[in-house]
This record gives structure tokens, C-alpha cells and sequence, in this order.
């Protein structure tokens, strides 16, 4: 049985898109309509704003993590985990190694924009440390500092 909380995350490739497509169908997710559906994993690699990492256990894809990074050194974050490993680490695992990465960047801060419907990614990005930051829409907005810990508040210089 493979241990889903012990997902790795590397460079997403061309030859991800296969396996990752049909996750970008659920709540809040969309791929371009026409002729640009074919085309978003190639615009997904040519844009050096974005970082795209899939979460692999052993060889099993698991999951999908995006930071499109802002001059600003904001990145909002796209999560998704395959619908057989839901609900079993693998989000907050993917999630971590994320964090660990927008540390290496550089990054001070992560949003999330979730569909107020989607009860499941509101309790999980709030459990991840994200904190309510207005509506956009039919969305709500969550933040969360890059270097806070659960250990301890940020410090307010």
C-alpha cells in the first residue's frame, strides 16, 4: 500500500498532462475553452511566472500544485489531488513541499480564491494556515504569509 502523505513534488512535464487534465474538471477549476484547451500544458511551461509541480508517490501521480508568483512576491496556489487519493495526506503533504518552495523563491505571501460552495477546500486551505481576505465574486479569498509557522505568530516589523 503506498503511503500517500509521503508525496514528493517535481517539475510538471509535458508528459504529465495526460494524467493531470481530467483533475482540472472539479469545482473552481477550468481549463481554456476552443483551440487553447490543447494547448495549456505547453503555455503552462512556457510562462516563467508559473512554477508547476506534480505530486508523485513511487510512479503514481497523484496530484498538481501551481504558484503563478506576482512581481510582487505573491503567488496565488492551485491544488489538486487526484480523486482516489483525496482525503489521505496527499493534499497537505503537497501542500508542504509547496510552502517549502515558495520559501526557496522567495515568496511573502500565498493566496487561494475558492468557490464558497467548496466546503472541502475552504476547511483545507484554512487548516493549512490561510486566513479569510475578502470576496472576489463568488469566491472567497484566502492568505496566508509564506514564513508563518504553527508554531508562532509573524513577527510585525
Amino acid at each position: 500500500m503506498l503511503d500517500l502523505a509521503a508525496v514528493q513534488l517535481r517539475p510538471f512535464g509535458l508528459a504529465d498532462a495526460v494524467a493531470v487534465e481530467p483533475w482540472l474538471n472539479g469545482p473552481g477549476l477550468s481549463l481554456p475553452a476552443g483551440n487553447l484547451r490543447h494547448e495549456w500544458p505547453q503555455r503552462l511551461l512556457a510562462d516563467a511566472r508559473i512554477v508547476a509541480l506534480v505530486g508523485v508517490v513511487a510512479d503514481l501521480r497523484v496530484g498538481l500544485v501551481r504558484l503563478d508568483c506576482g512581481p510582487d512576491l505573491v503567488a496565488e496556489v492551485t491544488l489538486v489531488v487526484a480523486p482516489g487519493c483525496r482525503r489521505r495526506g496527499c493534499g497537505s503533504a503537497m501542500f508542504q513541499a509547496a510552502l517549502h518552495q515558495a520559501r526557496r523563491l522567495g515568496l511573502r505571501q500565498l493566496v487561494v480564491n475558492v468557490d464558497l460552495m467548496n466546503a472541502p477546500a475552504l476547511g483545507f486551505f484554512q487548516a493549512q494556515g490561510f486566513e479569510q481576505d475578502g470576496l472576489v465574486g463568488n469566491r472567497l479569498r484566502l492568505s496566508r504569509l509564506v514564513h508563518q509557522s504553527d508554531r508562532a505568530e509573524p513577527l510585525d516589523v
